[in-house]
């Protein structure tokens, strides 16, 4: 699974290099087989802060949206589109820019059509501290349908 996860990250790189998901910088780190969890690093910069100096909430959402989305996509069946129908995030702590972000994703559910997920997020300097939880349902339609 693992080499599934990256090969999307990569493929992101290659279809949208530059693009909102790419410069998070996302790498997989690890695959739990018995938990079915994954855990994924994202880097920050400095120019992802809110006026308080914390990372944007939107930079928290895009990071947490591209981890859950790209492990979703080890789930679909063939060629598709795998759009999220669905986003919610809390945000328990916040995240610092220029600092990495430790990212766990697992997935609830996998249907025909429907791929659950949920993840959570932590400042790579204190690991054992949820900044950020997400989750997320992802809709696959497979393409010429």
């Amino acid at each position: 699974m693992i080499e599934q996860l990256q090969f999307w990250l990569n493929r992101l790189h290659e279809v949208a290099p530059d693009s909102a998901g790419d410069i998070l910088g996302l790498e997989v780190l690890d695959y739990n087989e018995q938990t079915e969890e994954f855990l994924m690093r994202g880097r920050t910069q400095a120019w992802m802060r809110n006026a308080h100096g914390t990372l944007h909430g939107g930079i928290c959402a895009t990071m947490a949206d591209q981890a859950m989305g790209s492990v979703a996509c080890c789930y679909k069946r063939g060629e598709g589109i795998l759009p999220a129908i669905e986003l919610s995030l809390n945000y328990h702590r916040p995240l610092m820019p220029g600092e990495n972000v430790l990212i766990r994703v697992r997935p609830l559910s996998v249907t025909r059509t429907l791929i659950s997920t949920t993840a959570e997020l932590y400042q790579e300097s204190q690991p054992e501290k949820i900044c950020t939880s997400a989750r997320a349902t992802y809709f696959y339609k497979e393409m010429g349908r």
